[in-house]
């Protein structure tokens, strides 16, 4: 059989998204379920097609997966022409870093279909490639891989570490260390603050969290005492897009406010969204808030250049964490090169990120 090719047109691209799909009980796209309707939405009001599939679905004769039927307002099964551009939310580490990964990219390159987000980025990857940059430097906490002797270095040096693993999402597996009056305290992301018993002695204090760090590889970063709302953890989360002529931009930012006795503010670990410049007016007044988002957006967008500069593959959607310490200052937390599509407010049936992937998807198609 002769390998279908692409159907693409600059105006009327076919455009996919790579996730994993379950099929008990009708297709089931996970997390970005609701996502992919959206996307079927806008793509279809530009005059484009959209259609989901897994990596099984992908052959030298076609793509076998999921499109939206608006009259049975529901997902069919069916073979659809090769896609010109595909965008990655494969929820798993351990499928990208796989053969089967890395053949199915290479039969992309040979067919000249464009894919981005094309994997997760670590932690320590993205650390890494903004320390190349100096002028971030004043923002980034103190971090480095993981040891026990890294811990007691840290800890003479700062009250409080956060060792995270390095390949984690969601908040989930980070351990809070903190001297506190002499005694040392561990706390676990998953339970209420100080959940350990306080140790006198570190030596303690390590082989209790040793069977919690495991075999992973994992980073230890310098604790920032972080601006509070109603003594509950706050940081920001700043949502950032290349466009369809390939520049970044800010698409939305939201406050994150931990659970009560909670040290992170993850929505999946029970955190709370509000309004950014309303959260940061509580905390600091209009005047100082407004110069403070401002910045918070500058300081984003030069991360998201920075991160994509040295990533490998089209990097094309981040999240950026950045902290404000109690004197205002702004810290980077972290980034999520594939972003929870949960927190952003419905407000509008398309979200501003999902108008933005659609149109980073269009530059994508140009000639």
């Amino acid at each position: 059989m002769t390998p279908a090719k692409s159907k693409s047109l600059p105006n009327n691209p076919v455009i996919a998204l790579l996730t994993e799909i379950t099929e008990d009980n009708g297709p089931d796209f996970g997390k970005v379920h609701s996502f992919c309707e959206e996307l079927h939405q806008g793509v279809s009001e530009l005059g484009g097609s959209f259609y989901v599939f897994s990596l099984k679905g992908f052959s030298d004769e076609g793509v076998e997966g999921f499109s939206y039927d608006d009259k049975e307002d529901g997902w069919k099964k069916g073979c659809f022409p090769f896609p010109a551009v595909i965008y990655n939310r494969v929820s798993s580490r351990r499928t990208e870093i796989s053969k089967g990964f890395k053949g199915f990219l290479n039969k992309l390159d040979a067919r000249g279909i464009k894919i981005f987000n094309h994997r997760f980025l670590s932690k320590w990857e993205i650390h890494e490639s903004i320390l190349q940059e100096d002028h971030l430097h004043p923002f980034i906490p103190e971090t480095h891989l993981y040891t026990e002797s890294l811990l007691e270095s840290m800890l003479e040096k700062h009250d409080e570490v956060y060792i995270k693993p390095v390949h984690g999402s969601q908040g989930r597996n980070i351990i809070q260390v903190a001297k506190i009056d002499g005694m040392y305290h561990a706390s676990l992301s998953s339970m209420p603050e100080r959940d350990l018993p306080g140790f006198k002695h570190l030596s303690e204090l390590a082989s209790a969290i040793s069977p919690i760090v495991g075999k992973r590889l994992c980073i230890i970063q310098q604790g920032i005492q972080l601006s509070e709302l109603n003594g509950r953890r706050l940081d920001f989360r700043v949502l950032c897009h290349k466009n369809a002529q390939q520049f970044w931009k800010v698409t939305s930012i939201v406050a994150r406010v931990s659970a009560e006795q909670y040290f992170v503010s993850n929505i999946a670990r029970g955190g709370e969204v509000m309004k950014p410049g309303h959260t940061l007016a509580l905390i600091f007044g209009k005047e100082q808030a407004r110069h403070q988002l401002a910045l918070m957006k500058e300081l984003a967008l030069e991360t998201a250049e920075v991160i994509s500069k040295y990533a490998e593959g089209l990097t094309a959607e981040l999240g950026i964490d950045i902290g404000i310490d109690i004197k205002g200052n702004l810290w980077l937390i972290e980034a999520n090169s594939k972003p929870s599509k949960n927190f952003e407010e419905r407000s509008t049936k398309i979200r501003p990120s999902t108008k933005a992937i659609i149109d980073h998807c269009y530059g994508l198609c140009q000639p």
